[in-house]
């Protein structure tokens, strides 16, 4: 019984600890952070820019 669970465990220690392939992390990662805080720098520009016109007309909005 404790055979089966000590195979067991080296395998799953084994799956656990192997470096991942060459192919899995080709940079992607870098890339969508770039991206990420690309988008983020213009949604804060965009935002800091036309910020007060956009609540502004908010403000002026009115319901019939």
């Amino acid at each position: 019984m404790f055979a089966r669970f000590y195979a067991w465990w080296l395998q799953a220690v084994d799956r656990y600890t192997k470096a991942p392939p060459d192919g899995r992390d080709a940079g992607n990662t870098t890339e969508q952070v770039i991206w990420i805080a690309f988008l983020a720098a213009l949604a804060l520009t965009v935002i800091g820019i036309f910020g007060p016109k956009i609540l502004d007309a908010a403000r002026s909005v009115v319901f019939k």
